[in-house]
């Protein structure tokens, strides 16, 4: 993280300026009222950067730089003020080897960006030779955190990861899931990354894959004339609401060693408990789906056995459609098999009817 010194004599502006920028992630602000202080917090503390009004009283921001630039003190330096630059004063600014200049009032979304490209050129990255969607799959498994800028055309949106999960997205207009979508959808963007930056809020609560491929389809739905507008945030908080308490109803069950709800359309698995693999109800679902398509048969699933030597697996369809299932791991010593299965299907259905 980027230890700031962050030099203005306007109180308001500071402490403002001091916090936005803290809770950015990127930087650590150390404050000082006036040029002269300025030079005593570097005497005490280890600096990385510098961001420094010009006009001040006791020590203005120009003699500041002559002091720095004097005592042989190479740090990036940063001006914001609300002052006119003429051609002598931005030559003179240029001279002590000024990174950026800011004008007054500043933009914060503008600045934090621009201040860490200057400041900290480390921790920026712009992409090529890869597309977003494997951009975003290589964070998930980096475990990567930051913020991802994507622009295309004159519009502009922002994911945020933390440790490899996408947790905030917001476009102009958008935020959450309904952002991802639409971000997602941009032809030929640029792609530029800031690491250590965080999302002041969470909105976006599903896995990485499932978001990408709910916008996979999207898009080839886009293609083929069809007009379904993007899942909504609040529809996707009811899916993990509803997995949540189908979970601990499922765990309930006698003899349950594990459980897992799954969205069959995208074979995402999108809650889990206990220590058995979800990969084999995956599997399962899927097949099973494919082979009802092929035989052209009218008809639902219900529920999916298979019997292992030590377990049984169920999978139960929530009634009202092929989408949403429950998987229950059984231990075959200490469950019954019929009991799961009345059990799953009535909590299906219970659930199926939002109850």
């Amino acid at each position: 993280m980027t230890t700031l010194l962050l030099v203005d004599d306007d109180d308001f502006v500071r402490s403002a300026l001091t916090r936005a920028l803290n809770r950015t992630g990127g930087f650590t602000v150390l404050p000082a009222e006036h040029g002269r202080r300025a030079l005593d917090v570097l005497a005490e503390q280890r600096v990385d950067a510098i961001l420094t009004d010009l006009e001040m009283p006791v020590m203005d921001g120009l003699t500041l730089l002559a002091e720095l630039f004097e005592k042989e003190i190479r740090l990036p330096v940063a001006v914001m003020t609300g002052q006119a630059i003429n051609a002598p004063l931005r030559q003179r600014l240029l001279a002590y080897g000024i990174a950026a200049i800011f004008s007054k009032p500043v933009d914060l979304v503008d600045l934090t960006d621009e201040l860490q490209r200057v400041l900290d050129p480390k921790g920026v990255g712009r992409i090529s030779g890869i597309t977003l969607f494997g951009f975003l799959q290589l964070l998930e498994v980096e475990r990567k955190s930051g913020l991802v800028v994507v622009a295309a055309s004159d519009q502009e949106g922002r994911l945020y990861f933390e440790t490899g999960q996408l947790v905030h997205a917001h476009t102009r207009h958008l935020d959450g899931l309904a952002a991802a979508y639409e971000i997602l959808s941009w032809p030929d963007p640029a792609v530029e990354i800031f690491y250590k930056r965080r999302a002041r809020e969470h909105t976006v609560r599903h896995p990485l894959q499932h978001v990408l491929m709910e916008a996979a389809r999207l898009l080839d739905e886009r293609a083929r004339g069809g007009v379904e507008p993007p899942p909504s945030e609040d529809h996707a908080s009811r899916d993990d609401g509803r997995a949540a308490r189908l979970l601990e109803e499922a765990r309930k069950i006698d003899g349950a060693l594990a459980a897992a709800v799954g969205d069959a359309t995208s074979g995402i698995i999108l809650a889990e408990v206990g220590d058995e693999s979800p990969q084999i109800a995956k599997e399962l679902v899927l097949a099973a789906l494919r082979a009802m398509a092929a035989s052209h048969v009218d008809d639902h699933i219900e529920d999916i056995m298979l019997t292992l030597g030590r377990q049984y697996h169920v999978i139960r369809f929530l009634e009202g459609g092929q989408e949403l299932f429950v998987h229950l791991v059984l231990d075959r010593e200490r469950g019954s098999l019929g009991l799961a299965r009345q059990q799953l299907a009535k909590l299906a259905k219970l659930r199926a009817s939002g109850k």
